[in-house]
């Protein structure tokens, strides 16, 4: 089905405009060539309660007949009650027309452009003999032949211009509506497209995700395996690629202090994917450890412990816990400080890797922390 079937051929409401102009007009008759189609058609309008009754009209099998008038180059022409080439008859339930019978109307024939090359449309409009009906004058006098002329050539010129209007209009119409379906169709293209996009984009992330945690799996000598809700969680991940590293460790830590004699495997669920606070995350392994972030904690216990090692190296004493606590501003013990090392061990890990050139004496001296960072390194 053509998808413009639903714009009325302009010929069809003829009847509004010719009636408009001279309201004596009884019947409107219109042959017309339907472009969608590709027929001949009618239809018939006709004076009913002080208004206009349209429906459609069977012309198909008098096209031949019909043909004559349709090639007849004549802007208009009258026909008297001898002279009307058809009359329109209703007792077969669907109008017809019958070629050739008389009518005691005066009809008035207009050949309009038309969609079919070389043949014009035609409407056929009746009128009373009356002239009073023509509204020009009260009289009982048949209209002469100068009157007939006049209201032929101001029906004929106004109604081709409101139907060439029409149809420019239709055109327009057309044109939009197909504009406005490409352009539906290129927007949905494009969002099919994203989509798709979005999709392979969640999936490189899930599976690159999945490697961390097998690689972390394997430095923790653990099992571990992301619920569904995490994997769909990590799918619509909007944060910088270079922190989801970071962000799985980060994960995998908070699990183990969590369930840390669970010897099976451990599930990963989305509450324990912490997206929010990947900001914190140093930027540049060349700028100073900023003390606001995360590793803010860490960051003080590596300072402390550098600044009592610096004391304890001036002092020419060896650097074990004790001495190195000794010297701490608030004094520690050995142990406390080897808990304190452990605890943070995953964030010393990263500020180590991130700032080479910072905690030095105790990066190469201090056997608390190097045991610590032998251990990760297994």
């Amino acid at each position: 089905m053509h998808r413009y079937n639903f714009i009325e051929a302009p010929i069809v409401s003829l009847h509004k405009t010719a009636v408009s102009i001279l309201p004596g007009i009884e019947k409107v008759v219109t042959v017309f060539y339907d472009d969608v189609s590709k027929s001949l058609k009618g239809n018939i309008s006709e004076k009913q309660n002080g208004g206009y009754s349209s429906k459609d009209l069977e012309v198909a099998s008098v096209s031949a007949e019909l043909l004559p008038f349709r090639r007849d180059k004549t802007p208009f022409t009258w026909f008297n009650k001898d002279s009307i080439p058809f009359e329109v008859k209703n007792n077969t339930g669907s109008p017809v027309i019958d070629i050739f019978t008389e009518l005691k109307n005066v009809v008035l024939l207009l050949r309009l452009p038309g969609a079919e090359k070389g043949l014009s449309d035609l409407a056929f409009l009746y009128f009373n003999e009356n002239p009073g009906n023509f509204g020009v004058s009260n009289s009982d006098s048949p209209l002469s032949t100068e009157s007939k002329s006049v209201i032929a050539f101001l029906l004929y010129n106004t109604l081709k211009y409101d139907i060439e209007t029409k149809r420019r209009n239709k055109k327009v119409l057309i044109f939009n509506n197909e504009r406005t379906q490409k352009i539906i169709a290129q927007t949905e293209k494009l969002s099919e497209e994203l989509q798709r996009t979005h999709d392979n984009y969640g999936l490189s992330l899930v599976k690159l995700c999945r490697q961390y945690l097998k690689e972390h799996g394997r430095k923790n000598n653990r099992s571990y395996v992301f619920s569904r809700n995490a994997l769909e969680k990590i799918s619509n991940y909007k944060g910088d690629l270079k922190n989801l590293e970071r962000i799985i460790e980060e994960t995998v830590d908070y699990v183990n202090s969590l369930y840390p004699d669970v010897s099976g495997e451990i599930k990963i669920t989305e509450w324990h994917l912490d997206f929010d606070t990947e900001h914190s995350f140093p930027d540049d392994y060349s700028e100073e450890p900023r003390t606001t972030d995360k590793y803010s904690k860490t960051i003080s216990l590596l300072n402390r412990l550098e600044q009592a090692a610096l004391i304890v190296r001036k002092q020419k004493l060896k650097l074990t816990g004790t001495n190195v606590g000794r010297s701490c501003e608030v004094p520690i013990s050995a142990p406390a400080i080897s808990d304190a090392l452990y605890n943070h061990k995953s964030r010393i890990t990263v500020l180590l890797e991130k700032y080479p050139d910072k905690w030095e004496t105790i990066r190469a001296e201090f056997r608390p922390l190097k045991n610590i960072l032998e251990k990760n390194r297994k």
